[in-house]
């Protein structure tokens, strides 16, 4: 009996077996079968959206061709009562320096030089049919015109002879050629660890901030009210607008420029998710140590900010509350040394008065223009083409009169103080309280 039982459990067990094996089989079956289905499926997909997508681009060439048989030759390049005389005139011999200073915001020799850089990006096409296309010279005096007060597109255009929406394009045009050619070379953070001593160096003798390479701030660009998502360009200003953000070295040279985020996104918002914070925490800004006093640590380069913005080893900015003599010294230092970075805009926004109106020109190409308007700024000021003081003063006025109206409060959560930025003001603050003069 015994040999029976066990060959019963045997043929059972090989049974059970059995029918896992079939199962798994019916289950891969299944799967395969499965897969084939979806992949026919995916084909099918595919070969019906090439199809459509050769139709329609079959369709597309009948209709170009089709428009190029109905087009007509085009009878005139320039409407009747149009005339650029008065650019005729600018462009000649006679015309004074001064003259050229005021409605370009550069002498002749600059533009003409601003002129050459930009040949090579802007010169026309010398087999287009119109044999008015315009030249470099006459681009390039649209866009500085454009920029240079409180003007329209249409007081541009008719200045110079020209349609608005051809001011419109050229004006694009140019300022993309600035800021992708001229950028790089007048508008720079420093390059390498010598550059960034240098700019160190020439803060320090200037206002006596010890590691200081810059100062940063932001600025609002007025805008008319965007048509989608207005609610994000609405500042503190309660105006729409385009917040900027600016770093200007010791001489009041912008060095860097984010000019990309709606007008409601707080100034330390903007630096914590700037380039050039990201380049300062990851170290691909060039970094210069210096230990101040003898027990502590060394201190990096940094920048000074107004209260707005957080307390970190690389910003700087004043103490809210004063409890000590040298901590209202430090206040006094920090805020004459910022004060440039204010002067800095004055300037820029009495040289291209674009900046203080509201923007006639599509949303997306402001950002273009107003990053052009700094690498102006640059070039003028590294070209010593200077502003009158009367107008820049004005300028700085009504920003301050601004200011005091609307004040730019700290944000809770991204102008926080950090506790290793605290001690690096503390050391600061120590080192300018044991060199100070006697008689200070």
């Amino acid at each position: 009996m015994a040999p029976r039982t066990r060959i019963v459990k045997i043929g059972a067990l090989l049974l059970a077996q059995f029918g896992l094996l079939a199962a798994l089989n019916f289950q891969l079956f299944g799967m395969i079968t499965a897969y084939k289905m979806m992949e026919l499926k995916r084909n099918l997909s595919l070969a019906a959206y090439i199809s459509a997508r050769k139709r329609y681009l079959q369709r597309k060439r009948r209709n170009l061709q089709a428009r190029q048989l109905r087009r007509k030759r085009r009878s005139v390049w320039v409407i009747n009562g149009r005339t650029d005389q008065w650019w005729q005139n600018m462009i000649g011999e006679d015309v004074p320096d001064w003259c050229w200073k005021k409605n370009f915001r550069m002498s002749k020799e600059c533009f003409l030089e601003l002129a050459d850089e930009l040949r090579p990006f802007l010169a026309p096409n010398p087999h287009s049919p119109n044999r008015r296309a315009l030249s470099t010279e006459k681009r390039l005096a649209i866009t500085l015109y454009y920029l240079k007060d409180t003007g329209s597109l249409w007081m541009t255009a008719n200045a110079f002879g020209i349609h608005q929406c051809t001011a419109s394009k050229h004006i694009h045009s140019v300022c993309e050629a600035i800021d992708m050619i001229l950028g790089p070379k007048y508008l720079h953070l420093p390059r390498n660890t010598e550059e960034m001593r240098r700019k160190v160096s020439e803060f320090e003798i200037k206002f006596g901030m010890t590691q200081a390479y810059g100062c940063i701030d932001g600025t609002h660009i007025p805008l008319k009210r965007p048509p989608q998502n207005s609610q994000d360009y609405f500042c503190y200003k309660q105006y729409f607008s385009l917040n900027i953000q600016a770093i200007c070295d010791s001489k009041g040279y912008f060095m860097d420029v984010e000019c990309k985020w709606p007008g409601s996104v707080h100034d330390a918002k903007v630096l914590a998710n700037s380039s050039i914070n990201h380049e300062m925490k990851t170290g691909q800004l060039p970094k210069t140590f210096i230990t101040l006093l003898p027990g502590y640590e060394a201190i990096p380069n940094y920048l000074i900010g107004d209260p707005a913005y957080p307390l970190t080893p690389v910003c700087m900015k004043e103490y809210q509350t004063c409890v000590k003599n040298e901590e209202v010294v430090f206040n006094n230092m920090l805020r004459s040394a910022r004060n440039q970075v204010e002067c800095a805009f004055g300037r820029l926004k009495a040289r291209w008065g674009f900046l203080t109106r509201k923007v006639d020109l599509k949303l997306e190409m402001v950002p273009t223009v107003a990053y052009s308007c700094f690498v102006l700024h640059n070039y003028c000021e590294i070209k010593g083409n200077c502003l009158d003081d009367e107008e820049v003063q004005a300028q700085i006025l009504r920003h301050q009169t601004e200011e005091e109206s609307h004040p730019n409060v700290p944000d809770p959560v991204y102008s926080c103080e950090t506790s290793e930025g605290d001690y690096v003001r503390t050391v600061l603050t120590k080192y300018i309280q044991q060199n100070l003069p006697d008689d200070y």
